[in-house]
């Protein structure tokens, strides 16, 4: 399995190394640490300062602290991948991990460098490091798990950090290929004996026929998915319960009602859930995008716990 981890030295992405323990990744694993150095939002407002220099006497004084701070940028990027790397070699002997910088708008790099790299899941922190960083990078997290072509996961600190207890994980069901997908992905790792999956399913309680009234071109559609969603979910509920009780994890399930989003969130924190599985796809009807609504993202942003956004590989798609 191979992993890019973004680190920028923060108090947020040094939790994200806690987090990977309790990831359930395997021991061949191939971790990138990666260091963004984003030369603009750092920067003095280089591009007035060069308005104001053309035409005068100081075109060559401000290209030249331009340069100088460009230098800086990188040194301070180098410095922070190979900390980066230090710290996860320590943590995970096993792993064969690498370090690589970057230069540019952190959730766009990390999202391209996943795609060159090949990368099967990226791991990012819930902020960055500074107070105006929060603002902007407390975005990059959302922005990757939105629009990465990989698995994402927003890590946060467990409030059973320094604990040896065994994760406990939740897993959002909802009967679709995405939801299934989650579940492969929990059952493919690694898991230290004891980990508790707690599979949740809600109903949203949402009238067929309201919606049907709301989209009538789509009414035959619509009452069929109605149909046959129940039964979907059972049948995957009781598929996943199979599969990862064979591989000794403690499975248990839930059927609730109420807004997904909700539901989910109040049962990770009643729980104490260490991580959030949600599949997520690319909704290729107005229908699937009326109905579901962006359930991984709202959950990526106001979970207490990790979050791993669920993608299919290339091959599975």
């Amino acid at each position: 399995m191979k992993v890019l981890i973004g680190y920028d030295g923060s108090e947020s992405s040094n939790q994200v190394f806690d987090d990977l323990k309790r990831a359930g990744l395997p021991p061949d694993t191939e971790a990138v640490i990666a260091s963004v150095g984003d030369l603009l939002m750092s920067s003095p407002p280089l591009q007035e300062a060069a308005l104001q220099a053309i035409g005068s006497r100081r075109v060559a004084s401000s290209l030249k602290q331009a340069q100088t701070h460009a230098a800086k940028v990188i040194k301070e990027t180098q410095e922070l991948a190979a900390q980066g790397k230090k710290q996860l070699s320590a943590i995970f002997p096993d792993w064969r991990v690498s370090a690589e910088i970057f230069t540019g708008t952190p959730a766009w790099v990390l999202i391209d460098a996943g795609v060159n790299l090949n990368t099967d899941l990226i791991v990012v922190g819930s902020q960055g490091r500074s107070a105006l960083g929060r603002f902007f990078l407390g975005s990059v997290s959302k922005r990757i798990a939105t629009d990465a072509r990989s698995s994402v996961r927003v890590a946060r600190p467990s409030a059973r950090n320094g604990s040896d207890a065994p994760p406990r994980i939740i897993v959002g069901v909802d009967g679709s290929p995405a939801a299934e997908q989650a579940i492969y992905a929990v059952g493919q790792r690694v898991w230290q004996d004891g980990t508790e999956v707690h599979l949740v399913a809600v109903d949203d309680g949402t009238p067929p026929a309201r919606i049907a009234a709301r989209l009538p071109q789509a009414a035959n559609m619509i009452n069929s998915y109605f149909q046959t969603k129940d039964s979907r979910v059972s049948a995957m509920l009781e598929w996943a319960t199979e599969e990862l009780s064979h591989i000794n994890l403690k499975t248990t399930i839930s059927r609730e009602k109420g807004d997904p989003k909700t539901v989910l969130l109040t049962e990770a924190e009643k729980w104490n859930a260490d991580s959030i599985f949600v599949g997520t796809r690319d909704f290729k009807s107005g229908f699937e995008r009326f109905r579901l609504g962006s359930v991984s993202t709202a959950i990526v942003t106001n979970a207490h716990c990790s979050v791993e956004i669920v993608r299919p590989s290339e091959t599975m798609q």
